[in-house]
């Protein structure tokens, strides 16, 4: 059955809510912030943005190429259209490089940005989508494959 609640239980409810509230707010504010040295724009492995822009400096090619549906390749260089995401985003970057390869009338490639050692199987089921893959490794900051 229902166990109605009083005024007084409702008090006290609330109140433990607010303590519990202040308590987890005063814990969380006193610890420290990552040493802007450790980070690289954001997280441990920087941000997709940030090493868009530095894979950029390598092919001096177009950076975010807008479509006219609004789309935006991230690097349109030398005839490919290319999808730069995370190694386990693998599946996302081939749908994109075909289709951006298709409105750009350019070869599709996918850069896969690794942070891991597991990165051959996202680097073989793109290319077993028939798209040319490279691998960038963010933890070395060194290309793996670019064939």
């Amino acid at each position: 059955m229902y166990h109605k609640m009083t005024r007084s239980t409702l008090g006290q409810v609330f109140f433990l809510l607010v303590f519990g509230l202040i308590i987890f707010i005063s814990i969380w504010s006193t610890v420290p912030p990552e040493p802007e040295s450790e980070k690289i724009s954001g997280s441990a492995y920087g941000t997709e943005r940030y090493w868009q822009d530095h894979i950029h400096e390598f092919t001096e090619g177009e950076k975010e190429h807008r479509l006219h549906d609004g789309t935006r390749v991230d690097l349109l260089f030398d005839g490919w259209a290319c999808e730069i995401d995370w190694e386990n985003k693998w599946a996302e970057g081939v749908g994109q490089s075909i289709y951006y390869s298709k409105k750009t009338d350019s070869k599709p490639l996918v850069i896969l940005l690794a942070k891991t050692d597991n990165w051959t199987k996202y680097r073989d089921r793109v290319e077993y989508c028939g798209i040319d893959c490279w691998v960038f490794d963010t933890r070395s900051q060194i290309w793996r494959d670019r064939e």
